[in-house]
């Protein structure tokens, strides 16, 4: 096979693999950094893994580092960066639509009780029924933290579907920006005091780590609800586990974790008014498809000489 040497470290969609091999050398997932070829890698495409500097200090000729997906915080950009490879991300189309989905069924899934409902009815205690009262979406305050694409949809999905009002915090925006998406703009306190949901849209940065702290959730509505489908290590876990425990907010989704996979005895596991997911909120047949051919087309347009549209480090080109 001609081409280049291109080591998908992830498993990605077969039809974005498909369209690598069918002009690259591929080095599988199940291959891994044992193969042969390794050190004649040219592109990496990579998911969630984290990227060891010392595997990229091993691809003297690597080129690009391909992420399948918007978020980056598992790569050593500045170290790329040094050594002159490229890093570009595939943010944008199926993607922002199905974790916005993700996040919208995580805030159902928490207002409706649906854990303690199913355990209701496998556990033969159907009378409890006359005593429930579940959480409503419809005409609920939704705030959101930061509104990049997947929280526009998100907030499409809310307003729209729902009848929601919505508020925004992202100090990166103007007022008028968000105001024009039909949101209110707000500090971030005000946001936690005034919203029934909150849903968190942000990268995982030094600025946003720990965002969300046992001050913060103690600023929410007792019976309000959060639900983050962005990054593990915007909130304070073990302080989540606290508030949730001592009641001080509603419930929570999670479908990320500071460590993938937590550990066995996260205390989060032992709570009833959570519901969690194992970083999948944007894992659909359309989006993984999608992003997995978006990689593929990154990779061509590298090598065409072209400057890719989602490339995070133009210092790389110096």
């Amino acid at each position: 096979m001609s081409g280049e040497i291109v080591y998908i470290l992830d498993p990605i969609h077969p039809a974005g693999t498909e369209a690598i091999s069918a002009k690259h050398d591929v080095i599988t997932p199940e291959q891994g950094v044992t193969d042969p070829r390794i050190e004649d890698t040219s592109f990496i495409v990579i998911r969630t893994t984290v990227l060891p500097e010392g595997l990229i200090a091993r691809m003297p000729r690597l080129k690009a580092i391909v992420k399948h997906g918007a978020g980056v915080d598992n790569i050593p950009i500045p170290f790329a960066s040094q050594r002159g490879v490229l890093v570009c991300n595939t943010p944008g189309g199926n993607n922002s639509t199905a974790v916005a989905e993700g996040a919208v069924t995580l805030m159902l899934a928490v207002l409706r009780r649906v854990r303690e409902m199913d355990a209701v009815v496998r556990e033969d205690r159907w009378n409890e029924r006359w005593k429930t009262r579940l959480g409503d979406l419809t005409e609920a305050r939704v705030g959101l933290i930061g509104f990049g694409r997947i929280a526009r949809f998100t907030a499409k999905i809310c307003g729209a579907g729902f009848g929601a009002e919505l508020g925004v915090y992202d100090p990166m925006l103007s007022a008028e920006d968000v105001t024009s998406a039909g949101a209110a703009p707000m500090a971030l306190d005000e946001l936690l005091a005034w919203a029934d949901v909150i849903s968190i849209h942000v990268p995982l940065t030094d600025g946003t780590r720990n965002l969300i702290g046992a001050d913060q959730l103690a600023k929410m509505k007792p019976g309000a609800v959060i639900v983050n489908t962005s990054r593990g290590g915007i909130i304070d876990e073990s302080a989540l586990a606290d508030a949730l425990k001592a009641g001080t907010i509603g419930g929570a989704g999670i479908d990320v974790f500071e460590a993938e996979p937590p550990p066995a005895d996260h205390p989060l596991f032992a709570l009833d008014n959570i519901v969690l997911g194992p970083h999948v909120a944007g894992v659909t047949e359309a989006s993984m498809k999608h992003m997995a051919l978006h990689c593929a087309q990154v990779i061509e347009t590298i090598l065409s000489g072209e400057r890719p549209a989602t490339l995070l480090n133009p210092e790389a080109l110096s």
